[in-house]
C-alpha cells in the first residue's frame, strides 16, 4: 500500500464521536450542583421532620393542658364537696370526753377517704409538685389517726393526748403547704382537719 492508497481521513469510518473534553469549570460547576441538590435534598428533609416533631409537640402540650385544666375543675369540685361531707359531722372540738374526741376525729377522717381516692384518680400531670400535695393529705390524716389513738389511751388512763401536726420536706408544716398549694376550696377543711382539738 502506498500512500496514494491509504485511506484519507474523511474516509475512515467513525468508531465513537470524538469527545469533546469538559473544560474543569463546566466539572466543577456539576460537581457543585449535584452537592447543592444533595445538601437543598438533605435540609428539606429535616425542615419536614421537624415540622412534624413541633407539630406532635403542641398537640402533646396542648393534651396535657387540658388535662391538668380538667384537674383542677375535678380538684377543686371534690375540696367542696370534702367540706359538705365534714360539715355534716360533729366537729372534735365539740366532744364532751375523749371517746367521743375520737369518734368524731375517725368521723372526720372517713369523710376525707374519698376525697383522697378522688386525688389519685384525677388526669394530668403527675408530677412531684402535685404528688407532693396528695402525700402532705395523707400525713394530715395519719397525724389524726394517731391522735385519735392517743385519746382512746387517755380514757384508759393513760397521759393525756396532744395533736402533733404533721412536718413535711424540709420542716415545712404540712398543713402550710397543703394551703399554700392547694385550690382556696381546700383551705376551710384544711384549717378545720389541722385542729381537731377545737
Amino acid at each position: 500500500m502506498t500512500d496514494d492508497d491509504a485511506p484519507t481521513p474523511a474516509e475512515t469510518p467513525p468508531d465513537k464521536p470524538a469527545r469533546v473534553p469538559a473544560s474543569a469549570a463546566a466539572r466543577r460547576q456539576r460537581r457543585i450542583l449535584a452537592i447543592g441538590g444533595g445538601v437543598l435534598a438533605a435540609l428539606l428533609i429535616a425542615v419536614c421532620a421537624g415540622g412534624v416533631a413541633v407539630i406532635s409537640g403542641i398537640d402533646s402540650i396542648v393534651d396535657r393542658a387540658g388535662e391538668n385544666e380538667r384537674g383542677v375543675a375535678r380538684t377543686d369540685a371534690a375540696c367542696v364537696e370534702l367540706e359538705r361531707r365534714l360539715n355534716r359531722l360533729m366537729p372534735p372540738g365539740a366532744a364532751e370526753d375523749p371517746r367521743a374526741r375520737a369518734t368524731a376525729v375517725r368521723n372526720e377522717n372517713a369523710a376525707v377517704r374519698p376525697f383522697l381516692a378522688e386525688l389519685d384518680q384525677l388526669p394530668g400531670d403527675r408530677g412531684e409538685h402535685r404528688q407532693d400535695w396528695i402525700d402532705a393529705w395523707s400525713r394530715l390524716v395519719e397525724a389524726r389517726s394517731a391522735y385519735a389513738g392517743a385519746l382512746d389511751r387517755q380514757v384508759t388512763g393513760g397521759e393525756p393526748a396532744f395533736f402533733v401536726p404533721p412536718q413535711g420536706q424540709r420542716g415545712k408544716p404540712v398543713v402550710e403547704r397543703l394551703v399554700d398549694a392547694g385550690p382556696d376550696s381546700c383551705d376551710g377543711s384544711v384549717r378545720r382537719l389541722a385542729s381537731p382539738d377545737l
